[in-house]
């Protein structure tokens, strides 16, 4: 099999989207081990040709040949360039990892796979109306349109979870898709309580990660512990706009690079908390439990797909948080922990499925 794997459109230097970096890097990595792939074309940039230092001689890397597309360049790229240099290629599967195909594809005989991680555009859509969402309109509607688009045109759509499939059905019966899931190659720490005790709080700006909620809830989690005074929350992301911390317990840190955020984790927080009102997948609490770090977060159904019920909340319920909260923080069963596959193995999944369609 002859594939191509698009990445020339993605700014990893400036990109806020540290889940799509790792999709898309694993995958390629996956890829060039799978049985059966002959010819792994990979476009690329300038920003990630580091990283494919040293390729197996059936894998090549074409840069693309001028920066990263942004904004128009941005629509240029997903509706005619990446067209073009599939057309030039002409692999058996081009495979885009962030979903978003052309709304007309003209590309030969090459079929397409897209890699789509959620529609969270309903969940704006369906709690606050198209005119109140914190996206632009404009940009709101142009990924609602590709997301649907992707649906109807694509020959298969990959994802991560169950719960995004039945949301892909859910708007185009009958669309081809196969959960390949989401790889780790880097083995999991066990679990070895923390020096310090203190909490790790995941904030997002974006109304539906629920910042204002989860600090609340915390507060209340404190005002029943007798040890509060020595418990600080370190908050990792922006806070919505208008927002103010209760206190100097309260320790922001924006976005930290991997090795600060290992640090926090291992060292000096004795559990994490990740609220949220729409997920596909839920990355950050599987990568708690992963660097041996008890999570407690909000049970939607894709993090309840990944971590174990112990672990979760449901939003609407102040006393089964603090629940929660108490026991993964006093006396954390860490035992029994999902096993999940390796980048080769997603990748192996997904050729599967092309063979099969």
């Amino acid at each position: 099999m002859k594939l191509l794997l698009s990445l020339t459109d993605q700014s990893f230097a400036a990109t806020k989207s540290v889940g799509i970096f790792n999709v898309s890097m694993g995958l390629a990595r996956g890829l060039m081990h799978v049985p059966g792939v002959t010819e792994l074309h990979i476009l690329g940039n300038a920003e990630c040709a580091a990283h494919f230092a040293g390729l197996p001689p059936h894998v090549h890397l074409h840069l693309a040949d001028k920066p990263v597309p942004r904004r128009f360049g941005r629509v240029w790229w997903d509706q005619v360039g990446v067209c073009a240099a599939i057309r030039s290629i002409a692999p058996d599967w081009a495979i885009l990892p962030k979903g978003f195909p052309p709304f007309f594809p003209a590309l030969g005989n090459t079929k397409l796979a897209c890699y789509l991680h959620d529609v969270n555009w309903e969940y704006y859509e369906q709690r606050h109306g198209a005119d109140d969402s914190p996206f632009p309109r404009h940009e709101l509607i142009y990924f609602r349109a590709l997301g649907l688009r992707c649906l109807q045109v694509a020959d298969l759509v990959l994802t991560s979870t169950q719960f995004n499939k039945s949301r892909y059905e859910h708007y185009c019966p009958g669309c081809r898709t196969a959960v390949a899931g989401i790889g780790f190659d880097d083995e999991p720490r066990p679990y070895s309580p923390a020096c310090g005790r203190d909490l790790l709080f995941y904030a997002s700006p974006y109304p539906h990660k629920l910042t204002t909620l989860g600090i609340a809830r915390v507060e209340s989690w404190l005002q029943q512990r007798a040890d509060a005074a020595g418990i600080r929350i370190h908050l990792i992301g922006a806070l919505p706009q208008g927002l103010t911390l209760p206190g100097p317990h309260w320790v922001q840190h924006g976005r930290l690079p991997f090795a600060e955020l290992q640090q926090l984790q291992q060292q000096t927080c004795r559990c994490a908390i990740y609220f949220s009102d729409y997920e596909g997948f839920g990355m950050p609490p599987v990568e708690c439990l992963r660097s041996g770090v008890p999570c407690v977060a909000s049970a939607l159904p894709p993090i309840c797909e990944n971590i174990p019920t112990r672990f979760t909340f449901d939003n609407a319920d102040e006393a089964g948080f603090i629940t929660c909260l108490n026991a993964a923080y006093d006396a954390p069963d860490m035992s029994n922990l999902p096993t999940y596959p390796t980048w080769q193995e997603v990748a192996s999944r997904c050729v599967a499925a092309m063979l099969q369609h």
